[in-house]
């Protein structure tokens, strides 16, 4: 009878179906769709795949079959009403920032996969990783704690030129800083390796820096200030100066499509681009590249919001 009821189990029993090959499973994982839910479901089903989509060469690839360029998972925002991060679909969240306080932080940026804020209890600086959940707390400089407005960023350092995948890269955080009394703008640059900031280089300005995102080209960066100019922080020379803006008004700094640094205004139904390019003798100048008629927009003449906010890609 034992002999038999095992018989029937074994008949009743689904056949096992053969293992694809590595090379074959790969090219399907490839076709998921990328936002990174689906590669995290995958990662569960065995041991096997997990191994498979946690590999960089299948990264990597991943990242190229779907254009090179990862999905907008949502951004920080500052608003006063909304969360501390807004996703840009059901398929992804960040369960710690639905435990932080929107009064106790402020968002000042966000690159590489890494966002900067600012506790506002303590005056600390957190480096935090939403996609591991890894956080860095880091002190601010002695001097920006005496002064009235302070911004920064946060930036892969690993010297590569393609960050899609940066989580366990090494990063800075550049900081600028400035007072109402005597209109002085400052910059220095936290390195982990040493764990201090670095020397902090001033330059006189008419105003004080804007709390918007900077924009990031090469590596130098650049964020606004209150008057039409700019501020540019060159990294490599940890040097300060001052650009101005190629048209009055309100606008954006970002990262132009041809690389170099770029400017964008909305008037009424129209976006005007701007990009600062060299000429043929070296000389740098904004060039307005051209204008988009759109015809649904809104006519405020302002692409941001009071404190903006910083995409999260």
């Amino acid at each position: 009878m034992d002999e038999l009821a095992g018989d029937r189990r074994h008949a009743d029993s689904p056949p096992q179906l053969p293992l694809l090959p590595d090379d074959m499973l790969v090219e399907i994982l490839h076709r998921l769709p990328p936002e990174p839910i689906h590669l995290f479901r995958a990662s569960f089903v065995c041991k096997h795949w997990r191994g498979l989509v946690h590999d960089a060469r299948f990264l990597r690839l991943f990242r190229e079959f779907h254009g090179g360029t990862p999905p907008v998972l949502g951004f920080f925002s500052n608003q006063p009403r909304s969360p501390l991060f807004v996703p840009s679909s059901d398929a992804f969240a960040v369960p710690a920032a639905a435990t932080m306080r929107k009064d106790d932080w402020l968002a000042l940026d966000c690159h590489h996969g890494r966002a900067l804020l600012l506790d506002r209890r303590d005056g600390k600086l957190l480096v935090w990783n939403p996609m591991n959940g890894d956080k860095r707390y880091l002190p601010l400089p002695t001097q920006a704690h005496l002064e009235n407005e302070y911004t920064g960023a946060v930036l892969c350092a690993a010297g590569h030129a393609e960050h899609g995948d940066c989580h366990s890269c090494p990063f800075l955080v550049a900081l600028t800083f400035g007072s109402w009394g005597d209109f002085i703008t400052s910059a220095c640059v936290y390195s982990p390796k040493t764990g201090v900031w670095g020397e902090i280089t001033p330059i006189h300005t008419n105003s004080m820096v804007d709390l918007k995102p900077a924009a990031h080209v090469g590596n130098t960066l650049y964020w606004r200030l209150d008057d039409d100019s700019i501020v540019e922080f060159d990294l490599d020379k940890n040097s300060l100066d001052l650009i101005e803006l190629p048209d009055d008004g309100f606008g954006i700094i970002m990262l132009a499509e041809d690389g170099c640094l770029g400017f964008a205004r909305l008037d009424r139904f129209s976006l005007h681009l701007w990009s600062r390019v060299a000429s043929i003798d070296g000389v740098v100048s904004w060039t307005h590249r051209r204008v988009i008629e759109a015809s649904c927009a809104t006519s405020s003449g302002s692409m941001y919001g009071s404190s903006g906010a910083s995409w999260l890609c």
